[in-house]
């Protein structure tokens, strides 16, 4: 109905408004797709040369033509999990935080469910540990 950059499409201004509220967030912002929106916060959270963690069957990885190494700038470590599930050890041991030789591990993606593990689903507390890894890194 009008320009989103412009902030004329009173449709989008709403959902964003609804989304922002429901979250008790300042704003929101309102992506056409989820490749888009996986490329937005990994770029977010990384820095150029950093490295992202995550299973090799990783949508991310596989589905979105490169778009960490183009958009973001970070090369990827590849974990081979449980039907697209990685665990907080595999992460723990593949967080480079100190070899200056290496990218800096920076973010670990987990895929909840994993389209290529059939639709596997994380235990929540698998994700809790994996966590409580992550925060030491940085």
């Amino acid at each position: 109905m009008g320009d989103d950059v412009f902030e004329e499409d009173p449709s989008v201004n709403q959902l964003q408004r609804l989304a922002a509220d429901m979250f008790g967030m300042e704003d929101a912002l309102f992506c056409s797709s989820g490749t888009q929106t996986n490329q937005i916060a990994i770029k977010c959270h990384t820095q150029p040369g950093d490295e992202v963690i995550c299973d090799a069957d990783a949508h991310i990885y596989q589905y979105e033509a490169g778009g960490i190494a183009f958009n973001a700038g970070c090369s990827v470590k590849l974990l081979q999990g449980n039907r697209g599930r990685i665990n907080a050890q595999q992460v723990s041991e593949a967080i480079n935080a100190d070899d200056v030789h290496k990218p800096h591990s920076s973010l670990v993606c987990v895929e909840n469910t994993s389209n290529r593990g059939g639709g596997s689903c994380y235990d929540f507390a698998e994700l809790e540990k994996i966590r409580q890894g992550v925060t030491t890194i940085n």
